[in-house]
């Protein structure tokens, strides 16, 4: 018997459908990160980024109301953050981007839309970071700008829709005063210009993702912008600090049982304190470090500290006491810079303070056992604290240091990258990346 060729047609048409389907859900398929950093010198296998495009051009404007060192080239910053995401790469590490997030679920195989709920959730956050200023016009035709703006949105490929989020455009809306479409407008954006320092807008201790809350205006929509990147990945945050509460990720620096948070130009005691009480670190203890003297220079922790492996550190000249070989002091802290620490200790599910106002240096080298590098000052200036450990003895730091400082990490496996233009923004490699997931060497 003989099928009817109309039955047959249907079934193709099916079939076709099915593998179109079945080919689109493989090339929106993700491997959901690990997440979970025990230490700084485990080796890095999930990080996520942002390599910077045209939403940095109106920074580079008036730098220092960007939150940025000075101006630089937007493409060769670009070109620098591709090269240091493929070093990563080369590791092994999996590079999870921003905008490859945001459109997790949204595209097919040829990149062209999907209807589908991570479509709709993508409409409805960009919609979110459209602002349309109808106040101009007469009342009964303020709620049809709404509308109209739903359906621009709608008809947006995924990739502007990103755009849309990135740059955060206002359209203000006035009667035209000549007949053509009823309406003239002035445009304004308001972009996320320092999103490329993905450390910064949450920490990732040793169980999980925690959201911070940044100290500058400029930067507070980051946090709900990589919130909803990282619930596309499939990361769900264990906590998020709230209210009066300030942190942000280069103020933390895990250590095996000993969890580094910093306190001061940028994150706050509220927010250390929303954190202790919450109990997202996962260690025994928990060493806060108090920053006095509070400078951009040195905003966080990592600009002034970093570690390089189980037993060794680095730590800024001027805020240690420096000695020779024979334990003589050749020159001492500068006192408006040393910092001090409290330490809370774990216990029955609470943190409870065992040290008040310790100092930073002697904890580091009598409780950790690190031996310190003295940074020379210039050489921090140059972003030299500010590198990625990537395993036990190996970093990925910023070219330009000084011979001397090179000298200092004799037995560290260094690659010095060029990020003469990403430097300008106030960052460097540890900045420039979140890792979510660290494991120990095998």
């Amino acid at each position: 018997m003989h099928s009817h060729p109309a039955r047959r047609w249907r079934i193709a048409l099916i079939l076709g459908l099915f593998v179109a389907l079945v080919a689109a859900a493989l090339a929106q398929e993700r491997t959901v990160p690990q997440v979970g950093c025990r230490a700084e010198w485990e080796r890095p296998t999930d990080v996520l980024a942002h390599t910077p495009g045209d939403e940095l051009f109106l920074g580079v404007l008036h730098p220092e109301a960007a939150l940025f060192e000075r101006a630089f080239d937007l493409e060769g910053a670009a070109a620098e953050h591709r090269a240091y995401l493929d070093l990563l790469r080369e590791r092994g590490v999996r590079v999870h981007t921003v905008v490859e997030a945001l459109l997790v679920g949204t595209l097919d195989g040829d990149g062209e839309p999907i209807e589908s709920a991570a479509l709709e959730d993508l409409r409805a956050f960009a919609q979110s970071a459209l602002t349309v200023d109808a106040s101009a016009l007469p009342e009964t035709e303020q709620a049809e700008q709404r509308r109209y703006a739903a359906e621009t949105i709608r008809s947006l490929h995924p990739r502007e829709l990103v755009r849309v989020i990135l740059e955060r455009p206002t359209v203000h809306l006035r009667p035209s005063l000549v007949p053509n479409t009823r309406y003239s407008a002035t445009y304004e954006v308001a972009p996320v210009m320092n999103l490329y320092f993905c450390r910064d807008q949450q920490i990732t201790t040793a169980r999980g993702v925690v959201m911070g809350r940044m100290n500058s205006e400029q930067r507070a929509v980051e946090i709900d912008i990589l919130r909803f990147a990282l619930h596309k990945l499939g990361v769900q945050p264990i906590c998020a600090v709230t209210g009066e509460g300030r942190l942000e990720g280069g103020d933390f620096l895990p250590a095996g049982d000993v969890a580094f948070i910093g306190q001061g130009l940028r994150t706050n005691a509220e927010g250390v304190r929303q954190l202790l009480e919450n109990d997202v670190f996962g260690t025994d203890r928990v060493v806060v470090v108090k920053d006095p003297w509070q400078n951009q220079d040195q905003m966080h922790p990592d600009t002034y500290f970093n570690i390089v492996g189980p037993d060794l550190a680095v730590l800024v000249a001027d805020r240690m006491d420096v000695r020779d070989q024979r334990g003589a002091l050749v020159s001492p802290a500068r006192e408006d810079r040393r910092c001090t620490i409290d330490v809370y200790q774990r216990r029955e599910g609470r943190y409870t303070r065992v040290v008040e106002d310790g100092d930073f240096q002697e904890f580091l080298e009598e409780e950790m056992g690190f031996r310190l590098i003295a940074v020379p000052n210039e050489d921090q200036l140059r972003y030299g604290v500010n590198f990625l450990c990537v395993g036990p003895g190996e970093i990925l730091g910023i070219a330009g240091v000084s011979a001397g400082y090179r000298a200092s990490l004799a037995g560290v496996d260094a690659t010095w990258m060029d990020f003469g233009n990403l430097t300008g923004g106030y960052g460097a490699a540890h900045c420039a990346v979140q890792v979510l997931h660290r494991e120990p060497p095998k």
